[in-house]
This record gives C-alpha cells, sequence and structure tokens, in this order.
C-alpha cells in the first residue's frame, strides 16, 4: 500500500513540474516575438499594445520619419520578424508589401492618428496580435485621461472660444482637445487665398505641423498670432509615447 502511494505522489509532483515549465515556455514565447516598427509613431502604438523589445526602422530623431527609406540591414531584420507593423504612407510600404516576399501575415496595418476612436483600435489591434489586450485597455485608460486632462486645460485657457486655424495633420489632436478650427491647412503650402482669409480672421493661434511645418505665411499676415508646431511622431521634444506627445501638444497650445 505504502509502496503505491510514492507512485502516486511522484506521479503527482511530475505533472505539477510538466505544468510549471509549459507555463515558463508559453511566457517566454511571448517575450521572444521579434517586432519591427517602421516608425516612432507605429513603436509607441506598440509599446501602449504591451509589446516588448520593438525595434524601429525610422530614427526617432527623423523630422520626417515617413520618409526613411530601407537600408541593407534592415532586410535581414524584417525577413526575421513575426509582426511588422506599418502605417501604409512610408515610403518604405510597397517594398514591404510586394518588394521582399513577405509573408502577408507578418505585416499588420494600424492607422496613426490622434482620434481617440482610432488610437483605441489601433492599440486592440496589435494587442489581438500579441495576445497582450488586458495590458493594451489599462493603457488606453492612461490615454483617455490624458486626454481628459488636456481637454481640461484648454478649456481653463478659454482657447476654445477663439478662432484657430489649425495644420490637417493635427486636426485631429485639437478637435478631441475641444478646439473648433475655422480653417485647416496643409500639407501643401496654402493659396493666396487662404492666406488673404486668415489676415481678415486675426486667428490668435496658428496650430502648426513640425513635421510638415506649412504655416508660416499666416504668422506673417496675423503678426499677433502665437504660431506653434505640435508633434505626431514621438522622438522629438523628448517625447517617446503616445502620453508623451498629447501631454507636449497639449503645453504648446495652452502656454501663453
Amino acid at each position: 500500500m505504502k509502496f503505491i502511494k510514492n507512485i502516486i505522489f511522484y506521479a503527482l509532483t511530475a505533472t505539477v513540474i510538466v505544468s510549471c515549465n509549459s507555463k515558463k515556455a508559453s511566457s517566454s514565447d511571448s517575450d521572444s516575438t521579434i517586432i519591427i516598427a517602421t516608425s516612432s509613431w507605429t513603436a509607441a502604438y506598440a509599446e501602449a499594445a504591451g509589446a516588448e523589445n520593438v525595434t524601429v526602422l525610422a530614427p526617432f530623431e527623423m523630422e520626417h520619419p515617413s520618409e526613411y527609406e530601407l537600408r541593407p540591414g534592415d532586410i535581414s531584420r524584417l525577413m526575421n520578424a513575426d509582426v511588422i507593423i506599418y502605417a501604409g504612407y512610408e515610403v518604405m510600404t510597397e517594398r514591404l508589401k510586394k518588394g521582399l516576399d513577405l509573408p502577408q501575415e507578418k505585416l499588420l496595418l494600424v492607422n496613426t492618428d490622434y482620434n481617440f476612436e482610432k488610437i483605441e483600435k489601433s492599440i486592440l489591434d496589435i494587442a489581438a496580435r500579441l495576445g497582450t489586450e488586458n495590458i493594451a485597455r489599462e493603457n488606453i485608460l492612461e490615454i483617455r485621461r490624458v486626454f481628459d486632462e488636456g481637454r481640461n486645460t484648454v478649456s481653463e485657457k478659454n482657447i476654445a472660444k477663439r478662432p484657430i486655424v489649425a495644420h490637417r495633420f493635427q486636426s485631429s489632436l485639437v478637435t478631441e482637445l475641444g478646439l473648433v478650427p475655422v480653417m485647416v491647412f496643409g500639407p501643401a503650402s496654402p493659396e493666396a487665398s487662404a492666406i488673404a482669409s486668415v489676415s481678415k480672421i486675426q486667428a490668435p493661434l496658428i496650430i502648426d505641423n513640425i513635421h510638415n511645418p506649412v504655416g508660416q505665411p499666416f504668422k506673417e499676415v496675423s503678426p499677433d498670432a502665437r504660431h506653434i508646431q505640435l508633434l505626431n511622431f514621438p522622438g522629438m521634444k523628448g517625447t517617446k509615447t503616445i502620453i508623451d506627445v498629447i501631454r507636449y501638444n497639449v503645453a504648446q497650445i495652452t502656454t501663453d
């Protein structure tokens, strides 16, 4: 009888050990997922989704990350990646989709924007691929909280009551912050008719895009206006995450 009990004990012990080893292997597999992001913006989405050890192709300090072109050393990274996160407007897009013969299941297209609903969807799409939905939802709640803080700060400064003009690539963010631009310009340089209209409006705030600034002509016809340049891509001005960018942009808008 004692012999049988010993057999049962050792069998149960072996089962527990196998189970623990299986969990560790699963966790290790998750941590070892090779993730490539085309830019600091897609990388910020990936990290908000719960990704770790993300490799970013375009350097963080680039002023125009979407114009980054693939280098020879990037090719092997892309071939070995498990997931490649891109936005679709990058110069490298066609090579990713066709030129490198990458398996299509590796590619994950996201919508980079500062509209909260689009941020949420993009982060959850990445998290669904990585199996990190719980982490992603926590980070999304924090992003929503930062937007709420920014909206309150803008409201306290009464900026929403003033006429503003905004770059098209910043229109989603300013709308999320409760602002309604009287004119949206860019990405091309403004035409004479738009410049004339702004001179009549005398808008006190011109919101430009630091990655593609074209609003200087408006400043020339509205000398008393504040001309500020906001971020899209993290990396400049000490930013790294989506939250960093939101906070930086709110500070620029609300600082007199």
